[in-house]
C-alpha cells in the first residue's frame, strides 16, 4: 500500500511541477495588466461605448468597472496555465459588434500545450440579444460558440496540443460577434502557449486516478484476503 501512495504523490508532484515550472509564451494571457500586449479591433453600432475591457473579479459594479453589477468568480476551471489565477479578466458585451482580441507569438517549430478559460455570465445569458465566441491559440481553434448553447456561471476550460511544424509567427485570438441589444457576453481568462505537452487532459487524469484507486483496491483485497487465510 505505502509504495502505491508514494507512486500516486509522486505523479501528481511531477505534474504539478511541470505546470508551475512551464511559461507562458503570450504576453499577460491573464490580463492583469489589463491589455498590454494585445491588439484590439472592433466595429458596430456600440463600439466605443461599450468596448472590450479588463475586469476585476467578484465586482458588483456597473461597466467598465464590472460586468454590469453581476460578480463574476475568479477562474476555477482545471487550467494548465502557469499563471496565478489573479484578479482581472477580460470582459466581451457590446451591443451588434464584432471585437477581437489577438496577440502574435513566434514559435519554434515543436509541440506546445494550449488553452483558454471561459465565462458566461447569467445576466448575459438570459438578454435577448445572442452572441458568438471564437476562441484560438497558436493558430489552432478551440472554441466557437453562442451564448445560447452555453452552461451560463460556470467557467470552461479548453486546451489542446499545437503541432507547430513549422518555426514562425502564430496567432491567438478571441472575437466576439453579438447580436441585437442587449446581447449575450462572454468574460476570458488564462490564455497560454507552453512548450511541450507538459499537462494531463482532464480524461488523463481521470484515468489516472482510476487506475491508482484500482491499485489501491487490489491491494487491500490482497492483504484481506492474506489475513483471512
Amino acid at each position: 500500500m505505502k509504495r502505491i501512495l508514494i507512486a500516486a504523490v509522486a505523479a501528481s508532484a511531477l505534474m504539478a511541477g511541470s505546470a508551475s515550472a512551464a511559461t507562458n509564451l503570450i504576453t499577460n494571457g491573464s490580463f492583469e495588466d489589463g491589455t498590454i500586449g494585445w491588439t484590439y479591433t472592433g466595429t458596430g453600432d456600440d463600439v466605443p461605448n461599450h468596448k472590450a475591457v479588463v475586469i476585476p473579479y467578484n465586482s458588483d459594479l456597473t461597466y467598465p468597472g464590472g460586468a454590469f453589477g453581476e460578480p463574476i468568480p475568479a477562474d476555477n476551471s482545471i487550467s494548465g496555465s502557469p499563471d496565478e489565477v489573479g484578479t482581472h479578466a477580460l470582459y466581451f458585451v457590446a451591443d451588434h459588434s464584432t471585437e477581437s482580441l489577438s496577440q502574435s507569438v513566434n514559435l519554434a517549430a515543436g509541440i506546445y500545450t494550449i488553452g483558454f478559460s471561459v465565462y458566461v455570465p447569467q445576466n448575459g445569458f438570459n438578454n435577448s440579444g445572442n452572441a458568438t465566441f471564437m476562441g484560438k491559440v497558436a493558430g489552432v481553434s478551440l472554441a466557437n460558440f453562442t451564448v445560447d448553447a452555453s452552461t451560463p456561471g460556470t467557467w470552461m476550460h479548453f486546451s489542446g496540443v499545437a503541432n507547430i511544424a513549422t518555426a514562425g509567427s502564430y496567432l491567438t485570438e478571441f472575437v466576439y460577434d453579438s447580436g441585437l441589444a442587449p446581447a449575450g457576453d462572454f468574460v476570458v481568462d488564462r490564455a497560454y502557449i507552453v512548450a511541450g505537452d507538459v499537462v494531463p487532459e482532464p480524461s488523463t487524469w481521470a484515468l489516472m486516478i482510476l487506475g491508482f484507486g484500482s491499485a489501491g483496491a487490489m491491494l487491500r483485497r490482497t492483504r484481506r484476503t492474506a489475513v483471512t487465510a
